[in-house]
């Protein structure tokens, strides 16, 4: 597996992966021209991650670099989910974010519906802040509660001991 900054270029594949069959309910998706904005921005980093054949996931990270030293991953999907590769790449975006963006702090929001990505995200130490009510619009018009959960630098490196 590799991992790799995206670039614009990438942007069919981001796109192509966001709109996996049953993904609707659980990743964003976003136009070419949002994709093109949100790289421009100075703390915004997409990552890639490849195998032998090609994209096989990416993520969005934002707050990268930022005084505040707080990094919020705003996507991650990986193609074919359940093979370990999900938790694989978030463990390397942490470790990224950590050592090289000096984050003190590594945060997301996920459905509550998701089980399985919440699980991936305590698996590799995220801890449940809070529950966002009715935050995030969906399609249908009905509203969905986002978990928020996040690691502490701290909390990293000592698991890492």
């Amino acid at each position: 597996m590799l991992i790799r900054p995206a670039t614009e270029a990438d942007i069919p594949a981001i796109m192509d992966i966001e709109r996996t069959e049953g993904f609707d309910a659980y990743v964003g998706r976003s136009e070419r021209a949002q994709h093109e904005a949100l790289m421009a921005i100075a703390d915004t980093r997409y990552i890639m991650l490849e195998d032998e054949t090609g994209p096989v996931g990416f993520a969005i990270l934002q707050g990268a670099g930022t005084a505040n030293g707080i990094v919020y991953l705003k996507r991650i999907a990986i193609r074919s989910p359940g093979k370990g590769l999900g938790k694989w790449f978030l463990s390397e975006l942490i470790r990224l974010s950590f050592e090289a963006y000096g984050a003190e702090k590594f945060w997301l929001d996920a459905f509550e519906t998701n089980e399985r990505a919440r699980h991936v995200y305590a698996s590799c130490g995220l801890q449940h802040d809070g529950v966002l009510r009715e935050h995030y619009p969906l399609p249908d018009g009905t509203r969905a509660n986002l978990v928020v959960m996040s690691l502490l630098k701290r909390e990293w490196i000592s698991a890492l001991t």
